[in-house]
Order: C-alpha cells, then sequence, then structure tokens
C-alpha cells in the first residue's frame, strides 16, 4: 500500500483564523496529521486549543483559511459547497454528544434514515448491515422501540450505528460521552473501539476527557491552534 492509501484522511499546513484585528483568533496553526485508515484516533485538548475547528475541516464543515485536506483521495478545498454537501453525505458519519436521533422513528428506522436520505437501495444487503450494526453495538433488541424508550447509551450506540450504516471513510464524535454517566460512557466509548478493531473503521473522536482519549489507538493533543 502506498502512503496515500493507508491514509482514510490527511492535513497539510492547516491554517484557520477568526475575526480581524485585536480580535482575531489564530484556530489552527499550521496543522500537518493523517489518520491512518482502521484506527480509532482522539484529538483531545483543551477548550480553544483548536481541536473542534480541526475536526470540521477534515469533515468538510468548514473551509480552511490554508493548506489542504484530503479524504478518502478528495481534496476538500476543491469542492465547491452542493459537491461539499455529497462528500459529507458520502464519506463522513457524525456522532454528536446530543445524540440527535429523530424522536418519531424507531431505533431501526433512525438507523436505515442515512440510506433513505441519500436516495440509496434498501435491499436485503443493507438490513442484513443494520442488524449486523445493531448487533455489534448491543442494540439489536431494541431497533422496534423510539428514542424515548431508550436509555442515553442505548440511544448513543443507535447514533453510532445510523453514523456506520453508509460505510463512511470517516466517523467523526463530537463530545459523544458528554452526556453520559461514567458507566455508560466506558460502554460507548468500548462501541468506538469495536468499531474501528471488528468492523475496520476509521474513527476520529474530539474529546477533552483523557479518560475517554485513553480508549483510542492513537491521540493527538492540541494546544494553541497546534499539535504538541
Amino acid at each position: 500500500m502506498t502512503t496515500t492509501t493507508r491514509q482514510a484522511a490527511s492535513a497539510r499546513g492547516l491554517t484557520k483564523t477568526y475575526g480581524r484585528g485585536d480580535a482575531q483568533v489564530h484556530a489552527l496553526r499550521g496543522v500537518d496529521l493523517d489518520l491512518p485508515r482502521g484506527r480509532f484516533t482522539a484529538i483531545m485538548g483543551p477548550s480553544g486549543s483548536g481541536k473542534s475547528t480541526l475536526m470540521h475541516c477534515l469533515a468538510g464543515l468548514d473551509q480552511a483559511g490554508g493548506g489542504t485536506v484530503t479524504v478518502a483521495g478528495i481534496d476538500l478545498g476543491s469542492l465547491d459547497d452542493d459537491a461539499l454537501t455529497i462528500f459529507r453525505r458520502e464519506h463522513v458519519g457524525f456522532v454528536f454528544q446530543s445524540f440527535n436521533l429523530l424522536p418519531m422513528l424507531t431505533a431501526g428506522e433512525n438507523i436505515m434514515l442515512p440510506l433513505e436520505l441519500g436516495s440509496r437501495r434498501i435491499d436485503d444487503a443493507a438490513r442484513e448491515r443494520v442488524h449486523t450494526l445493531a448487533d455489534t453495538l448491543g442494540v439489536a433488541d431494541r431497533l422496534g422501540h423510539r428514542p424515548a424508550e431508550l436509555s442515553g447509551g442505548q440511544q448513543q450506540r443507535v447514533a453510532i450505528a445510523r453514523a456506520l450504516v453508509t460505510q463512511p471513510d470517516l466517523l467523526f464524535a463530537d463530545e459523544p460521552t458528554g452526556n453520559l454517566d461514567s458507566t455508560t460512557s466506558a460502554e460507548v466509548l468500548d462501541h468506538l473501539r469495536r468499531s474501528a478493531r471488528e468492523l475496520g473503521q476509521t474513527v476520529v473522536m474530539v474529546t477533552h476527557e483523557r479518560d475517554a482519549a485513553a480508549y483510542a489507538d492513537d491521540v493527538v493533543t492540541m494546544q494553541d491552534g497546534r499539535i504538541v
């Protein structure tokens, strides 16, 4: 494998500045980073370190001021807004602190939703993938329940399954345990680790918690817009 194919994503010379004059904030200061395929990487640092900005640039949610971001061999700087929307739908999965499940849908329907939004064919293979993910994440017996009938940990595991169902090149988890107690947090983090080790998924988690970062294969620490 070449260096390019071994990496799910890479950043080179990444810069991002907000504001002007005395109010100017340098969120990213020349960041270089490679994210290996099939590994669980934690990006950690205190508030204001630049970790969330880095995630947003890697995910195509925000545009860097300088440098390049490449995901699945695609230079994100070459894409317009419409192409970025399609890119995110086809190549990136997201898990958020607040779960973001649709309350009127069952757990199974929430997991299937990205396939329907992407106009993908819902065939036997897709349904089998949903059940495989649900089984791996421990929610196979909850697919017929709505979010209000699930615990916080179960909701987050459904959200992880939803993010994985399209087989994205990158799964981003933004402070995924922020609304969970310590026991449930450990369960969710273990499932993220299993997603990398058993499903071959590339997982990138943003966190400020050392205990959470300890579950990752690789830890990237940021401070003042730089990797330290």
